[in-house]
């Protein structure tokens, strides 16, 4: 790793890394390796701020338990059965006060108040009702008819792991990408965000595929109906019942009703706050599990190198915003200025992507182990995540994307390419 011949470092007078597009830093002595960015953390909500102190907290520990020569079952575990014991009281008060509801109206129908709160408590119980999540709106949506080499690939992934084949798959410019099961039917998405995908290898590719279909194996709560739809029910709840912060305008009455909605506003929040410490963990060693099942299917080399990718995530955010400042300025400015297609700017964020020098990656992993860096609260930090790979027995591929089989999987992604391209330049 080389610093390019900087100016000396004013803490230790080595030569400092060169490339002013990015954090000035010292190798030697890691001066200035934070870029300034020391006080990130305090700008969190309440609940973000219980995630990650207890992914701090935490992240040790497990990581210690999911690298010794006996790491926990997928789906094990006193925090798995206590999340499922929580989720499961919740969706049975929901139960309780329908069953009233019905009570009331089918015995006191032809009195009012009987029936009145009859209707009341059935009310509450649709706003307290379990959320099956719904298919995502935005986005470009792929059928299998519309991009068969993507699905056959899907396919083959899912049946190595011994999970559920993809419905749907969502194509969006994000840096990211997630499975989910909605609706009734449970259909299975899989939401690939090109801004990730485009600047993988193959074989990343290949182990992103492992890593998010392995959640559904891997005993991951935030996959479970009971448990994911119980979170999200104690947050529709929290929002129904916290009073307001700011009462000014208010009559008496109404004053002393927001107030009294405190103590249950409390108990909800205090209980997804236990559902939450309880989820996170179980989520946290889901995360590690699934990493392993990426290092089987795309080789462990490729999940490695998945991994470095993650932490260029601010990087490539801040990139795919640049493009649509700039085009607007050109647009603008050069009437007659040959336009570029809407798909080029993924190339052109595969070549920025290619010219991030080597000190830079090197920076961003050392300031993952200062400050714990994580994709989101849910996910152990990166660093232990990739300590983890390196730890365990190393994999070949187990399913290799050859240059044929990539350049027709990548063919299917054209469409989505164009439509989200013209977002991005187009704001």
């Amino acid at each position: 790793m080389g610093t390019e011949g900087g100016r000396p470092c004013p803490q230790c007078g080595q030569p400092l890394t060169a490339d002013d597009r990015f954090v000035v830093w010292c190798a030697a002595c890691d001066w200035n390796v934070r870029g300034g960015n020391e006080d990130d953390d305090e700008h969190d909500g309440r609940l973000d701020a219980l995630r990650r102190r207890l992914s701090r907290r935490y992240g040790e520990e497990l990581f210690a338990r999911m690298t010794s020569e006996r790491p926990p079952r997928p789906g094990r575990g006193a925090a798995y059965v206590g999340a499922q014991v929580i989720a499961g009281l919740v969706h049975l008060l929901t139960l309780a006060v329908a069953g009233a509801g019905v009570w009331l109206l089918v015995t006191g129908w032809r009195a009012v108040v009987p029936a009145v709160l009859g209707v009341l408590l059935l009310g509450l119980a649709w706003l307290m009702r379990p959320r099956l999540g719904r298919m995502p709106r935005h986005g470009v949506h792929l059928r299998r008819a519309d991009a068969p080499a993507l699905y056959a690939l899907l396919d083959e992934v899912a049946d190595t792991l011994g999970a559920p084949r993809a419905d749907v798959v969502v194509v969006h410019a994000e840096f990211n990408a997630w499975v989910q099961a909605v609706g009734l039917r449970r259909r299975k998405v899989l939401t690939i965000g090109l801004g990730l995908w485009e600047v993988l290898t193959p074989q990343q590719r290949v182990g992103l595929l492992g890593h998010e279909f392995g959640h559904f194996v891997n005993g991951d709560t935030g996959q479970t109906f009971v448990i994911g739809s119980a979170q999200r029910t104690l947050a529709e709840w929290y929002v129904l019942l916290r009073p307001q912060d700011d009462t000014s305008g208010l009559g008496m009455i109404e004053t002393a009703a927001r107030l009294l909605m405190f103590v249950p506003a409390s108990a909800v929040l205090l209980l997804l706050h236990v559902l939450t410490h309880l989820t996170l963990r179980a989520g946290q060693q889901a995360e590690y599990l699934a990493d392993d099942l990426e290092a089987r299917i795309g080789s462990t080399e490729a999940a490695i190198g998945g991994l470095d990718v993650l932490l260029l995530a601010d990087a490539v955010y801040f990139w795919l915003d640049q493009q649509y400042v700039t085009a607007g300025t050109v647009h603008r400015s050069t009437r007659d200025a040959a336009r570029q297609p809407d798909e080029a700017v993924w190339e052109r964020l595969k070549e920025y992507v290619a010219s991030i020098p080597a000190h830079e990656l090197e920076r961003r992993r050392r300031l993952s182990v200062l400050t714990a860096h994580a994709e989101d609260l849910t996910h152990p930090p990166t660093h232990l995540r990739r300590a983890a790979v390196e730890r365990r027995e190393h994999h070949p591929a187990a399913i290799v994307l050859d240059v044929a089989r990539n350049k027709e999987v990548d063919a299917a992604l054209d469409p989505a390419r164009r439509t989200l391209g013209r977002e991005v330049l187009r704001g």
